[in-house]
């Protein structure tokens, strides 16, 4: 008969396999078709995001008759000088705005975010009006501003605002909201604590700013300055208006598609032009993963304190910007009003009822109504189902 001590290990033993049992996930039929709409999702975009860059490519490495040449389209567009130019061109124009607007809109969202200043609302308002306006209206009102019959064309000193200098400006205005909403978003999300820890340590406010600002705001800052680089290099409206003779690597599709039907070429420059974007896309990538894993749900929001002295800057800095601002759209508006710019001031709606009525831009208004709704009903309900699919709670 087995004593109580060696039985204890045998029940132990038996008993242990039943402990072992798992429980296993039963995935409902609901599932199965979630998975089955987000893989056709993928296909989609694989299909419309995919494959036209990949035609890009293919035309890139063809001649005109579709034979295949390799890399003899890079070496001739890289070989001719006035083609080569247009690379160093984009970049200057590009660095150079974004030099620009990224000090200035932030220095915009210090002011909204850092101060006690009166009518914020009404400057974070304004400050998006380039948003709603197309990248050609800066450009026009610019030319009436400072151009060779412009308002204020002796400021420039005799230089001629058709070339780097009026794509700089015109670039400024159309990519500053841009710029701000990203560093706004960065500066709101700064943990509280960390001001008020300084603040008890008696810290000044240069080091705060030097300590705790800027490095909570660099991953917004980073990523706001590649969403500016990204959309000047890209962008073709303004060049187009006010850039004169000065070419840059959209220019150089437009006249390699239109001018010439060189489609190969333009498949070249096309693919110059993804570059920045794709490097762009990568950065931004890594800063919002290295973002997203600063955040803590702990975090106290900051309030500003009333500072007279600093606020009263603060609101004329965004008074100027704001001033700087409705200029732009004014002069546009103003000019759509008078008879001819700039010996006839007289107002007058001729140039409306000529345009909507007897020029037809009314029906092509109307066409681009239709289209941009179709593209919100449609782009807008693809996001949401792809986003909900891939972020769907488990059931």
């Amino acid at each position: 008969m087995s004593s109580p001590a060696n039985a204890l290990p045998l029940t132990i033993a038996t008993a242990t396999p039943a402990f072992k049992i798992k429980s296993r996930q039963q995935s409902h039929w609901h599932d199965h078709i979630g998975h089955l709409l987000l893989i056709c999702a993928c296909i989609g975009l694989a299909v419309f995001l995919l494959m036209p860059v990949l035609m890009i490519l293919i035309h890139s490495v063809q001649d005109q008759n579709g034979r295949y040449v390799g890399l003899r389209q890079f070496i001739e567009y890289m070989s001719t000088p006035a083609l080569r130019q247009s690379i160093g061109n984009t970049l200057m124009i590009a660095t150079s705005v974004t030099l620009l607007v990224i000090p200035t809109a932030f220095t915009f969202a210090y002011a909204l975010t850092r101060s006690m200043m009166p009518c914020k609302r009404l400057f974070r308002t304004m400050s998006l009006i380039p948003i709603l306006a197309p990248s050609l209206l800066a450009a026009i009102s610019f030319i009436q501003w400072f151009g060779t019959q412009g308002a204020l064309k002796g400021l420039l000193g005799g230089t001629s605002i058709y070339g780097p200098i009026g794509i700089i400006i015109s670039e400024s205005y159309g990519v500053f909201p841009h710029a701000l909403m990203i560093i706004i978003t960065a500066l709101t999300l700064a943990d509280g604590r960390l001001y008020e820890v300084a603040e008890s340590l008696g810290t000044g406010t240069i080091r705060k700013f030097r300590t705790i600002t800027l490095p909570g705001a660099k991953y917004g800052l980073i990523s706001a300055a590649l969403v500016v680089f990204t959309f000047t290099v890209n962008d073709f409206g303004v060049p187009k208006v006010i850039g004169g003779e000065f070419n840059v690597l959209a220019m150089d599709v437009y006249q390699q598609v239109i001018g010439q039907q060189n489609f190969n070429k333009g498949a070249v420059v096309s693919l110059l032009l993804l570059l920045p974007a794709l490097m762009a896309f990568v950065m931004d990538f890594t800063i919002r993963r290295k973002l997203q894993s600063q955040l803590s749900a702990r975090a106290v929001p900051y309030v500003p304190k009333r500072n007279r002295g600093f606020d009263a800057m603060m609101f004329v800095y965004c008074s100027i910007i704001c001033a700087l601002m409705l200029a732009v759209l004014g002069m546009a508006i103003f000019t759509s009003f008078i008879k001819l710019w700039p010996y006839n001031l007289s107002l007058s709606v001729d140039h409306y009822y000529f345009g909507l009525v007897e020029g037809g831009i009314l029906e092509s208004y109307l066409n681009s109504l239709k289209l941009a709704l179709y593209v919100v009903i449609f782009g807008t309900t693809l996001i949401f189902s792809t986003a909900y699919l891939v972020e769907r709670p488990a059931v």
